[in-house]
């Protein structure tokens, strides 16, 4: 099982060497030149490892110049540049650049000069899975605390206060190294079936699968097709969705995976529901933005913070 590190000064050093790879010194000509790129990209990692907010890690890089002086910073931020530097720097094809130098970095690959991969990594085995992030900060126990009714005097059962709406992340791992391979951000509630095609859209360049796993939640012949078919890639989903029934399925890989299931092949399917433990145990499983496209940026900055936390192989 992977561990994930705990030092500011390790995370911010892999960090500071994906911004490097991946973002251009300046965003413009005409910049102030006070602050790199990559050096503003470390901020928002380690605010995203210390669970804060802007101002926070502006307090916390105020109070470390020994972390300061790594990233070669003569001060510290305001925290109106890191705010705006992430609606910069965490757009999606960013974001999807920089999970491939995360994976490049951890697995040594080889580039060229411009970081274009010369060589993938060969993932045995990867799963797919998706979970629900709370879209406030509320405690546990006000969330899931039961209302005494006040309308209704007859009623005698206490009605549970509830929320339905939460950001979704779906994932692609790898099953031996829990490290994210590919991202799927929206809204829940919605079934996983429809989400495995964008899932595999935004897959790395340089890791090449060679067999997906997961739940029954993406169970369709049309993924199987895509997976199979399209991509070259062996997949192993429980046929159980739609109504129970006794019938064996008419689809070709649908009634495969009833015949000839691989129960210990997909026994390795949970590393995925790790991955997702590691995320909201280091990092939360709460949003601190409020709009959209906010916790879209979020949601990519957390799994790219995910990989970054993970020691090299």
């Amino acid at each position: 099982m992977s561990t994930a590190s705990k030092s500011p000064r390790k995370v911010a050093a892999v960090a500071l060497a994906i911004g490097q790879r991946t973002l251009p010194a300046y965003a413009s000509r005409f910049s102030r030149r006070d602050f790199t790129q990559p050096q503003l990209f470390v901020c928002l990692v380690l605010r995203q490892l210390h669970k804060t907010d802007y101002r926070g890690i502006v307090a916390i890089l105020q109070d470390n110049p020994t972390l300061r002086n790594d990233l070669g910073m003569s001060k510290t931020p305001h925290f109106t540049t890191l705010q705006k530097a992430e609606q910069r720097l965490l757009r999606d094809a960013n974001v999807r650049a920089m999970l491939a130098q995360t994976n490049a970095l951890f697995f040594d690959l080889k580039a060229t000069a411009d970081n274009e991969p010369t060589e993938a990594h060969r993932a045995e085995q990867v799963a797919a899975d998706s979970s629900g992030f709370e879209l406030d900060r509320a405690s546990r126990y006000f969330t899931r605390r039961k209302r005494k009714p006040r309308k209704n005097k007859d009623e005698t059962q206490p009605t549970r206060v509830t929320y339905r709406r939460f950001a979704k992340l779906g994932l692609v791992v790898c099953c031996a190294t829990h490290m994210i391979l590919a991202i799927h951000r929206g809204m829940g509630p919605r079934p996983d079936t429809d989400e495995l095609h964008p899932l595999m859209s935004n897959f790395v360049h340089n890791v090449v699968p060679g067999r997906l796993l997961a739940d029954a939640g993406y169970d369709s012949e049309d993924n199987h097709v895509m997976l199979r078919e399209y991509l070259g890639i062996d997949s192993i989903i429980p046929a159980a969705s739609g109504r129970p029934t006794a019938r064996l399925p008419t689809g070709k890989y649908r009634y495969l995976m009833q015949t000839a299931f691989d129960d210990e092949a997909y026994g390795q399917r949970w590393q995925s529901e790790t991955t997702f433990f590691m995320i909201k145990r280091h990092q939360g499983a709460s949003l601190k933005a409020r709009k959209p496209w906010s916790r879209r940026r979020e949601l990519g900055l957390m799994a790219l913070t995910h990989n970054i936390m993970i020691p090299r192989a």
